[in-house]
Formats: structure tokens, sequence, C-alpha cells
């Protein structure tokens, strides 16, 4: 797989994941649709100023779009993710704790 084409792998992984269209996306990174849809199949590539619009719009760090991540089998959570799941481990703690 070549560069591009796991940067475009992950940009749509992502994107979908996060349940953002082309169009929000380029809503946030202030573009065009037209321009991440040429993104994603190959007919641009983003300088990396738009690289890091695109990371921070799908709440990951640039790096991550350009790991192979099938090879991994890592997830990527986002911060909110991340809280959600700190609070569940906090609560269920609180109430054991309480049990006893």
């Amino acid at each position: 797989m070549t560069f591009q084409e796991l940067f475009i792998t992950n940009l749509k992984d992502f994107r979908k994941a996060r349940k953002i269209s082309q169009e929000k996306l380029a809503e946030i990174c202030d573009s065009s649709q037209a321009y991440i849809a040429e993104i994603e199949v190959g007919k641009k590539f983003p300088s990396p100023d738009m690289i890091e619009k695109i990371a921070s719009a799908l709440e990951v760090e640039s790096y991550c779009l350009f790991q192979n991540t099938k090879k991994k089998k890592t997830r990527i959570l986002t911060p909110l993710q991340r809280q959600e799941i700190i609070s569940n481990i906090h609560e269920a703690a609180s109430k054991i704790i309480n049990h006893y």
C-alpha cells in the first residue's frame, strides 16, 4: 500500500467511524466538499497544514492518518471516548467500594 493509499484509507475510516460527511469535514477544515472528495479518490494530496486540520477535525493525531492500523489492530479513541471510559470505571469502582 502506498503512502497516499494509506492516508486515504485512514481518512475514510476515521471520517466514517465518527459519522462525519465529506461536506461536514470540509466545513470544519474551511475547505470544499469537492476538495475532500478529490483527496479521498487520490486526485489530490493535502498540504501539511490541511493534514493537521483534517486530523483535528477527526480528533486524531496527524501521524495516525499514516499508520498502518490493519496490521496492528489498534483502536484509536477520541478524547470524549476516553473520558467516557474513565467515568464508567470510576462509577463502577465507587459502586464496589460502597457495597463493602
